[in-house]
């Protein structure tokens, strides 16, 4: 559960805020809370030419592929029904809603509509069919990244006796 978190963390970052850059001239504390219909609207047809829709359609199917995985012995009709359940058919456009009012501290609508136009170029187009290949390569190296930090960390604080003790069985 926490790659999946992780690869969709970077998902986000990397297929939609690649290009991201704070608004200087725009306060934050000025921003609504909830952007105008055509923000939400500009802010999907970006992340679909960017490649990040794709992304988000693929993590439900992955995320289940992984629980039939840890759990092989669950038939694969509850499987579907679950899966049906939990996946709203508005599912990317609730995505889209979340996420519009972080964008909007970012980016405006106009900043948008220039990176669509990027997107739609040919060098933007590769780069939003390369960004989930990008995206599993980065997983791997931040996972060889952070496992020796991690031992690291975990040995130093076994040395000082400073990690919670597992209660005797």
């Amino acid at each position: 559960m926490k790659r999946i978190l992780l690869i969709v963390m970077l998902a986000v970052f990397a297929c939609t805020g690649s290009f991201a850059q704070v608004n200087p001239t725009v306060p934050a504390t000025n921003l609504p809370t909830q952007p105008s219909a055509e923000y939400v609207a500009t802010l999907k047809t970006f992340m679909e030419v960017s490649g990040a829709m794709t992304t988000f359609q693929g993590m439900i199917p992955q995320m289940f592929a992984m629980f039939k995985q840890q759990l092989p012995n669950v038939p694969a009709d509850v499987w579907d029904q679950l899966e049906k359940e939990v996946t709203p058919a508005d599912l990317i456009d609730k995505i889209v809603a979340a996420f519009a009012p972080v964008y909007q501290q970012l980016l405006t609508k106009e900043e948008l509509e220039e990176l669509i136009k990027f997107y739609q170029t040919p060098i933007g187009q590769k780069l939003a069919k390369a960004n989930p290949m990008i995206m599993q390569g980065t997983v791997q190296v931040m996972q060889q990244i952070q496992m020796p930090i991690m031992q690291k960390v975990q040995q130093t604080l076994q040395e000082k006796n400073l990690l919670p003790t597992q209660p005797a069985m």
